[in-house]
Formats: structure tokens, C-alpha cells, sequence
């Protein structure tokens, strides 16, 4: 255990250059929906996102429209939504309270109109790189993996390690680390991580170049060789579901 704690040390110090272009975690506030729209509903659902974008609702309740995903495969989810909230004390400022107050009036009717659009839908509130850098990962790609984690009992530090560890490892293999959002309240889901993707064929084509290289890295950034990178997670984990998802324009 020691020798990881080292090596996490020793990944973040390596990391830490490369990750200042692009924060991968934070303390900004997000909620998180996974939505499942009711059968035969999701193209409802997703034309009324389309016209609470041209009315303006959720500025007008004083945040953004939110970052939305399209399952493409995996989890049971149609969509999940993002929407930024800064922080507990900001969100709740009366100044936000009121603005949200005065959209629910004046936005009535479409609010009205989501109804029985949705089956299930799961609150998440989580704590995740400063929303600039999610927003501008999101514009500039179409194409997401989203992998959600449920920590073993005592093991959701050591799983926030592992992420930060299997980055650095992407990072220095030449792929694309993935920006880590931790639980602040809302679902049993601990961590979850997206990686942001210009297509399936830009994932799809990551591998390593150098296989010989890429076991040393695993080693240098505290992994006992490439396969424990998986094996090391899962020794971590209850429960792991992975989605691909597409971007909702």
C-alpha cells in the first residue's frame, strides 16, 4: 500500500505540467440527471430540451442550457444532463432563488408541457473540473465515455487515487485522460469520470504504440504492470457502469 501511495505521489508530479492546459477535477458544483424518457417519448423529450433552448429558460432562471448526452450504448439512461451550480452558497443566494422563482412563472406552460415525457430520472450532485473547461471539452467534441463508480466500503479515497493514476498513465501513453467528478450528494454513485472524444473512431484508435513503453509507464505512475490497471480498479469497486454517448446540439 505504501509503494502506491508513492507512486500516486510520483503520477501527480509527472501529471501536473500536461493537466494545467486542461483541468481534469475540481470543487465546482454540478448537477448531474440521468434521465429515461417514457416509452416512445424521447424525441418528445429532446424537442422540448430543443425549446427550452430557443426560450431561454434556463438563463432565465439564471444558470446556462445545460451539457446534454445522448446514449449511444451501456447504462439504461437516454440522456444525461449537466448543469452547472457553482456551489451550494452561490446556487442559493436569494438573487438565484428569485430568478428561479420568476422563470418558473413565466415559463409555466412549457415546464407543464415535460409531462409525462420522463420514466425515471436520478439526481446527482457532484463536485468537478471549473465549468469552463468541461463546457469548452464538450463543444469541441461529439463523442463521450462515461464510466460511473460505486466505491467497495472504505475505498472511495483510494478509487479517486486510482483514477488519478490511470490518467497520468493515458497522459503519458498519448491518450486522453478523463475529467474525475466526485460525489457531494444525491445518487450512490462515489466517482464518476467522462472522457471527452472528437468521435467513436478518434476512441477507438487510442491504443499505445509502444507496448514495451506503456509497461513502464504503468509501473512509473504506481501500477504493478499494464493489466493491474484494471485489476487494481476492480479490487476497489462494488459496482461500474460504462456508457457511450453522443452530443445533444
Amino acid at each position: 500500500m505504501m509503494l502506491r501511495i508513492i507512486s500516486v505521489c510520483v503520477a501527480a508530479c509527472l501529471f501536473a505540467s500536461p493537466a494545467a492546459a486542461q483541468e481534469l477535477e475540481g470543487d465546482y458544483l454540478y448537477r448531474v440527471e440521468t434521465i429515461r424518457a417514457a416509452p416512445g417519448k424521447l424525441e418528445a423529450l429532446l424537442e422540448w430540451a430543443a425549446r427550452a433552448r430557443e426560450d431561454n429558460y434556463f438563463e432565465d432562471a439564471g444558470g446556462s442550457f445545460p451539457l446534454i448526452m445522448r446514449h449511444s450504448q451501456g447504462d439504461q439512461w437516454d440522456l444525461l444532463v449537466i448543469l452547472p451550480m457553482e456551489s451550494w452558497v452561490d446556487f442559493h443566494t436569494k438573487a438565484r432563488q428569485k430568478k428561479r422563482q420568476d422563470a418558473t412563472r413565466k415559463h409555466e406552460i412549457l415546464l407543464a408541457s415535460q409531462d409525462g415525457l420522463i420514466a425515471f430520472e436520478e439526481d446527482h450532485f457532484a463536485y468537478g473540473p471549473p465549468y469552463n473547461e468541461v463546457k469548452s471539452a464538450y463543444d469541441s467534441n461529439a463523442y463521450f465515455h462515461i464510466e460511473m463508480f460505486n466505491a467497495a466500503p472504505g475505498k472511495s479515497g483510494e478509487l479517486l487515487e486510482q483514477r488519478r493514476m490511470e490518467n497520468a498513465y493515458l497522459e503519458q501513453t498519448g491518450q486522453t485522460p478523463n475529467m474525475i467528478f466526485r460525489r457531494a450528494a444525491g445518487s450512490d454513485v462515489d466517482i464518476f469520470t467522462i472522457g471527452f472524444h472528437e468521435s467513436r473512431l478518434s476512441y477507438a484508435s487510442q491504443a499505445p504504440h509502444d507496448e514495451e513503453a506503456a509497461e513502464d509507464i504503468a509501473k512509473d505512475v504506481g501500477f504493478k504492470d499494464r493489466a493491474d490497471i484494471s485489476f487494481y480498479l476492480r479490487s476497489l469497486i462494488s459496482g461500474h457502469h460504462d456508457t457511450f454517448a453522443v452530443k445533444v446540439e
